[in-house]
């Protein structure tokens, strides 16, 4: 098994992220072509990693966040079906990251210690890594390891795909600044 890389790349790695872009696409390579935008045009994501490598991940759809239920309740006593809507609109886990290079560049794992999917609960999750800078902004792009499986809340069309994935973060505090995040996927 290769060796943890965190102590060489906390630096470039550590701080908040804000995702800027989440986007799904039909193949790979210069011939990809953009299926969806599953969060819009500004999606609402952060990805927070501390310097001693915990993670926590956040995606929601902004439609569904940010406003009352639309009875007024409060969410623990909101009626399921109104909570529901919300709640699928989330992707939330957490947990300590081990870092890696191999040929292909950097890659992390986490162990979902908390997952707002029970089903990713206790799970390694595994995206590649790509940190750049552009414009006097930082950047990382991040993409599963393998292959996901489109859920319910994705568009018809892409339901039951095996799709992988690229996010695109900016920096949006690290050392008191964030980052932002692009999210891509590709249909295999």
């Amino acid at each position: 098994m290769p060796q943890d890389s965190w102590n060489e790349n906390r630096d470039k790695l550590a701080g908040a992220w804000k995702t800027i872009s989440f986007e799904v696409f039909d193949g790979t390579g210069p011939d990809k072509k953009l299926v969806a935008k599953p969060h819009g045009d500004n999606p609402l994501g952060r990805v927070v990693i501390t310097r001693d490598g915990f993670l926590s991940a956040h995606m929601a759809y902004p439609d569904r966040i940010g406003q009352p239920l639309p009875s007024g309740k409060a969410w623990q006593v909101g009626d399921d079906a109104e909570v529901a809507h919300v709640a699928r609109g989330l992707s939330m886990y957490c947990g300590h990251l081990q870092l890696f290079e191999d040929d292909e560049g950097l890659y992390w794992k986490t162990k979902a210690v908390i997952s707002s999917d029970p089903n990713r609960q206790g799970v390694i999750e595994e995206r590649r890594v790509q940190v750049f800078d552009e414009g006097g902004k930082t950047f990382m792009i991040l993409q599963p390891k393998n292959d996901m499986v489109m859920h319910v809340s994705f568009p018809p069309a892409l339901r039951g795909r095996r799709l992988t994935g690229s996010s695109g973060w900016d920096e949006d505090q690290r050392s008191a600044q964030m980052g932002e995040v692009r999210i891509a996927m590709a249909c295999l």
